[in-house]
């Protein structure tokens, strides 16, 4: 009945009003009555007011409707300021610029800024500045293609100095006319996954490097056998004709220990190949260094044909370096030139001093490689040979890296390849990331 109160009430009260009307026009004033107008008046008066009273009870209903609406959202608010402020994730909104709109509290937390002093800001300014252009790219790019959705990681300046990594999951939203007018996201902490992703990365690295030391070891084996083996014939040799004959020549003892000390040389290569070593910087004679990879390596190159040249265009060239994991890229590459030539031929090994640079440079006569192979060079498990793990060159990039090197890469399929190795002298500034230069 409620619903229709209002009509009744108004129609009502217009049946009693008129009826009193009448009883004061006809009763009490005594005019003459015209009852077919007066039906009609009538009629009119109750209909209008009954109209009325619909409309007021209409007004009723569509006003607590709204009342209840009101009612719900303030508690869906309520509920989704709750959701916001506990939630771990970042919640923002920028509009088309990059100004930031609206922030939730996990902001606070996560980057030490307050949400007061970070809205009306550019969200490009929480980027450090070697990220903020390629950020800037990418959002570019998603707007000109009217992208919907896109994710990306990209690491945020904190207040105190620091930065965490973030994964942004964007919406991108436009206008009727398809005109981009800003952008609504979440960001979610993932710098603890990021820094075990390096962590293992680094470990694997470490694993590779140990690995590719004990294949060397063992394909360097049948050099290693016949280095030691020329020295014991030696030694068999002068004892036996020391015991036959009774003798007690100096000299043979000479040779003796001189073959026992190259034997003792040998063995502390290939031990010191193989064995984990810590990484130590220190400064060291780059040049003694190659020197003694070549000579460990010429007995590898002569079971295959294959003759090992070194010059030194120079005095010595100091370096700060880990010892080991320079003779391990130098091994490598000189390994790779032996294995690139089938049929014998030479490697020319020179050292020099360039602008502040120790340059070291392998050339071979091999089989050379195209420019497509020399692009994916240092790609983990990519390899020219049938055999190859494909982690040698990766292993020697990531160490040149850790050296503030480079490597450069110059080669002509069925001429040969040129490798040069620059790594910075002690008294040189000098610091380039670039991990392969084709020229």
């Amino acid at each position: 009945m409620n619903q229709y109160r209002g009509r009744m009430i108004a129609s009502s009260t217009v049946i009693v009003v008129v009826c009193l009307w009448n009883f004061i026009f006809y009763v009490i004033l005594k005019n003459q009555p015209y009852w077919k107008i007066d039906f009609l008046f009538t009629l009119a008066i109750v209909i209008i007011a009954w109209w009325l009273g619909m409309y007021y009870d209409r007004s009723k209903h569509y006003l607590q409707r709204i009342k209840l609406s009101e009612q719900r959202f303030r508690k869906l608010s309520t509920e989704m300021n709750h959701v916001l402020t506990h939630i771990q994730d970042v919640v923002f909104q920028t509009d088309s610029t990059g100004k930031i709109s609206y922030l939730n509290h996990a902001w606070e937390k996560l980057t030490g800024y307050t949400v007061n002093e970070s809205t009306h800001s550019i969200i490009y300014h929480f980027i450090p500045f070697d990220n903020k252009e390629e950020v800037q790219k990418k959002m570019k790019e998603c707007v000109k293609n009217n992208v919907e959705h896109t994710r990306f990681e990209v690491s945020y300046k904190k207040k105190d100095g620091g930065k965490f990594w973030g994964m942004i999951h964007l919406t991108f939203y436009y206008n009727e006319y398809g005109v981009f007018e800003g952008t609504v996201g979440t960001i979610t902490d993932i710098t603890e996954r990021v820094y075990a992703e390096e962590e293992l990365i680094e470990m694997n690295e470490h694993l590779a490097i140990q690995s590719q030391k004990l294949a060397i070891a063992g394909q360097l084996a049948a050099g290693i056998a016949h280095e030691v083996r020329n020295p014991l014939t030696s030694i068999n040799g002068f004892l036996q004709l020391i015991y036959r004959e009774g003798r007690e020549d100096r000299q043979y003892f000479q040779i003796i220990f001189d073959e026992i000390k190259r034997i003792e040389v040998v063995l502390s290569e290939l031990l010191m190949l193989a064995k984990p070593q810590a990484i130590y910087f220190q400064e060291v004679n780059v040049v003694e260094v190659v020197q003694q990879v070549v000579t460990f390596t010429q007995s590898n190159a002569t079971l295959h044909n294959i003759n090992i040249e070194f010059i030194n265009k120079g005095n010595d060239i100091y370096i700060l370096c880990d010892e080991n994991q320079l003779k391990q890229v130098f091994i490598n590459l000189i390994k790779n030139s032996i294995e690139a030539m089938n049929n014998g031929g030479n490697i020319l090994v020179t050292s020099y001093r360039k602008n502040g640079q120790a340059v070291i440079t392998i050339e071979d006569e091999g089989m050379g490689m195209t420019d497509e192979q020399i692009e994916k060079l240092g790609e983990p498990f990519f390899t020219t040979k049938e055999k190859g793990t494909g982690l040698g060159m990766t292993v020697c990039l990531r160490i040149i890296k850790d050296h503030q090197g480079q490597l450069h890469v110059k080669s002509v399929p069925g001429k040969g390849t040129k490798i040069s190795i620059s790594i910075p002298v002690t008294d040189s500034v000098l610091v380039n990331q670039d991990r392969i230069i084709v020229t």
